[in-house]
């Protein structure tokens, strides 16, 4: 009988443990952010559960390497990638693969955490501003 009543204070104590790092976990913003260094030999680069590929040469060498503040969030229930400083045209198109994501993002418009279903998608683009990932 002691036996029992240990092993549910145990339990007990180990769920409520684990609510508590939820609970954390769910108050921090849903923001992923990443800078990143782009030379003349592209890459490939990884932001949350998206991929952001560079070709070789996809902008004019003068103005390489360049740096970008990436940054996936939610406004207004939508989501968005977002790329900073703004690049006009590129010589050779991006390609933006987004995997399927379900999860919290942080809506900047409402200032909390919201769910949401991004389905799996892929964005060809030819200058960098913002990208509604919501298609």
């Amino acid at each position: 009988m002691k036996y029992r009543k240990n092993l549910m204070i145990m339990i007990l104590i180990i769920m409520f443990i684990f609510s508590s790092v939820a609970a954390i976990a769910a108050e921090e913003p849903g923001v992923y952010k990443e800078t990143i260094t782009v030379t003349e030999e592209g890459g490939k680069y990884e932001i949350g559960f998206v991929d952001v590929e560079f070709r070789k040469d996809f902008l004019d060498s003068e103005m390489l390497p360049v740096t970008f503040d990436v940054e996936i969030y939610a406004e207004n229930g939508k989501s968005y990638i977002e790329f900073s400083p703004d690049v006009k045209k590129f010589l050779k198109k991006i390609h933006i693969r987004v995997d399927r994501y379900n999860g919290l993002l942080y809506d900047k418009e409402v200032e909390e955490n919201i769910a949401v279903s991004i389905r799996k998608n892929h964005l060809v683009v030819s200058h960098f501003s913002r990208y509604c990932l919501n298609r």
